[in-house]
């Protein structure tokens, strides 16, 4: 039963995001024309965790020039979010702050020093939170890359709010959706974690609640 929930349902799962995106209404906010940039020009894209549902569909409706290396964890969780993923195009990266995190982020500082290299996707207070909390891991790929880093939201006129620690969004059929881009988020001034203070509390501030 494992193995066949494991085969069938990303699939399923897949198809049921597409459904409930099909009765969104899409407003995409985007005055630095980001989505418009050719892959040639990478960037690091973050959002909190709770909005994660609607963004693999997101990235197909709205980013087909670009493409893209998630950060997704380890946990069992993260393995059927990653095959969910792979059914919109997304490439992932496995690794987490508490399971192969320098690891994953070696690979995407690698990613972005790269030819024609792929943005890079993370939510920065996940997976376990504290919720709205942006961890060292993003700030460190920025730091070390001398990326910038592009805060994304959706806001949704009505939804549901689960009882998880994140307060996992689910969008309710028919709402309309506000997609927001930007702005640029410099660099941290050093690699040093000390000096990441500043570039956090402007990413928590774009990214709001």
């Amino acid at each position: 039963m494992k193995r066949f929930l494991a085969e069938y349902s990303p699939p399923l799962v897949a198809a049921l995001i597409r459904a409930l995106a099909w009765t969104i209404r899409f407003r995409l906010e985007d005055p630095d024309r980001i989505l418009q940039q050719e892959e040639r020009d990478p960037r690091i894209f973050v959002f909190w965790h709770n909005r994660i549902l609607l963004m693999s569909y997101v990235y197909e409706r709205f980013c087909v020039r670009r493409k893209c290396l998630v950060l997704i964890s380890r946990s069992r969780d993260g393995e059927f979010i990653s095959r969910v993923a792979s059914r919109f195009g997304l490439d992932t990266a496995r690794g987490s702050s508490s399971k192969g995190g320098v690891g994953a982020m070696l690979e995407m500082v690698r990613e972005l020093g790269q030819k024609g290299a792929r943005d890079i996707v993370i939510t920065p207070d996940g997976p376990r939170g504290p919720r709205g909390k942006v961890q060292d891991g993003v700030l460190a790929v920025s730091a070390a890359s001398g990326v910038a880093i592009i805060p994304a939201t959706l806001h949704y006129s009505w939804k549901w709010e689960l009882p998880s620690w994140d307060r996992f969004q689910i969008p309710i059929p028919g709402s309309v959706c506000r997609l927001v881009l930007g702005p640029n988020i410099d660099p941290p001034a050093s690699p040093d974690p000390a000096a990441f203070e500043p570039t956090r509390k402007k990413l928590e501030q774009a990214l709001g609640d």
